[in-house]
C-alpha cells in the first residue's frame, strides 16, 4: 500500500481525466482520474502481475522520449500538462 500524499501541484483534485480503450486480452474501456502524489521508487514494493508485466520510474523527459505505443495512450499529454504546471 502507498500512502497517498497529495502533491503541491494539484492538491487533492485530479489533474487529468481520460477515457481509453485498453489493449491486449480482456479489452475494455478505462475511465481514469489522474491524481498526483508525492512518492519515491522505494515506495513501490508490489504491483499486480496480472495487470502489468513490469513497472519502472521515468523522469518527465524520459516519458516523452518513450514511444507512445508502449505507454498509456494519454501519458504523453498528461506529462506535457504536468510539465507546464511546474
Amino acid at each position: 500500500m502507498i500512502e497517498a500524499v497529495p502533491s503541491a501541484v494539484a492538491g487533492e483534485q485530479p489533474l487529468f481525466l481520460t477515457i481509453a480503450d485498453t489493449r491486449g486480452q480482456g479489452q475494455h474501456t478505462d475511465v481514469s482520474l489522474w491524481h498526483l502524489i508525492r512518492s519515491t521508487p522505494a515506495t513501490i514494493t508490489w504491483f499486480s502481475d496480472e495487470e502489468f508485466s513490469s513497472i519502472k520510474w521515468l523522469s518527465l523527459p524520459q516519458v516523452l522520449d518513450e514511444p507512445i505505443e508502449t505507454l498509456d495512450p494519454h501519458l504523453h499529454r498528461f506529462t506535457a500538462k504536468l510539465a507546464e504546471a511546474f
